[in-house]
């Protein structure tokens, strides 16, 4: 069993620094066992960054009704009436995504976004700016908190989960000036301004495949395809933690790389400044004009 301390001089020797904003997905089997489990390697990343570090997770919520209002599905009605709202502030984790968030969600201090099925919880001084706001309508793309994660310059970290797992490049598949997205509608219950649960409709980008070539049962999607490119490059940091192989990525040179693959490989524009203030949609900076 390797203890907390082992695993945060993992971390370091990674490429995790103090003050760091980092974005983690983790297998915790693939680590091997750890003192504390999931609780221990929480404490551990937190270790590894100081008291100047924010840690994020893709929590979404284990009780996402996504798939069963998808594209027009209708619920059962009485199903419909007793569903949950979403509160951020008591809702579960959904457990597709790591048994970790849940941890990160339940330490002190811990922020989750509003948005239900793609809600983010972050820990740490930026917590607060990177999961406020989170709209409907605005899961992984431009006003999410993933847009503000890859504009304050943080980290991806992949401990021992694998390649299609980097969450980031949902938002370079949004911002990407690409024909043919793939668009998909959905209802979620939020709290009124009364207290009764408010079925609400949204459209979005789609996230499980944003052009029909990756949304091919078996082959890898757009996320997997770019992440094996960009590592491809030798433009990340790759080492052990524990007992597994990771990942740690620059989020903005990830981005900027998987929007540039993408609209070489389907259509580009000629810039890619965002029409709605200026600035370069894939950085956040201000273009140099």
């Amino acid at each position: 069993m390797r203890g907390k301390a082992s695993i945060t001089a993992d971390l370091r020797r990674l490429g995790l620094r103090p003050g760091d904003l980092v974005m983690v997905h983790a297998s915790l089997k693939a680590l091997g066992p750890v003192e504390g489990g999931a609780a221990g390697v929480a404490q551990a990343l937190l270790d590894a960054m100081g008291p100047g570090g924010t840690v994020m997770g893709y929590a979404s919520w284990d009780r996402s009704p996504y798939e069963e209002t998808l594209n027009g599905a209708r619920m059962d009605e009485d199903l419909r009436r007793d569903w949950p709202a979403f509160d951020p502030r008591t809702a579960g984790t959904y457990r597709g995504f790591g048994l970790l968030n849940r941890f990160l969600a339940e330490l002190p201090g811990a922020r989750r976004s509003a948005h239900p099925d793609a809600s983010m919880v972050a820990v740490g001084p930026l917590a607060g700016a990177l999961v406020e706001p989170h709209r409907l309508g605005q899961a992984l793309g431009e006003g999410s908190p993933l847009e503000r994660f890859v504009r304050l310059g943080g980290k991806t970290l992949l401990l021992g989960a694998p390649l299609d797992a980097v969450t980031v490049l949902h938002y370079a598949e949004a911002v990407a000036d690409i024909p043919g997205k793939r668009r998909v509608s959905y209802e979620m219950p939020v709290r009124g301004p009364d207290g009764r649960t408010i079925w609400e409709a949204a459209t979005d980008f789609d996230s499980n495949g944003i052009l029909d070539c990756f949304a091919v049962e078996g082959r890898p999607d757009a996320v997997e395809t770019i992440a094996r490119a960009y590592v491809a490059t030798g433009r990340h940091r790759e080492g052990m933690v524990g007992a597994a192989r990771c990942h740690l990525f620059d989020a903005q040179d990830i981005v900027a790389f998987g929007v540039g693959w993408l609209e070489r490989q389907f259509g580009s524009a000629p810039h890619p400044r965002s029409r709605r203030d200026g600035r370069d949609i894939r950085t956040g900076q201000d273009d140099p004009i």
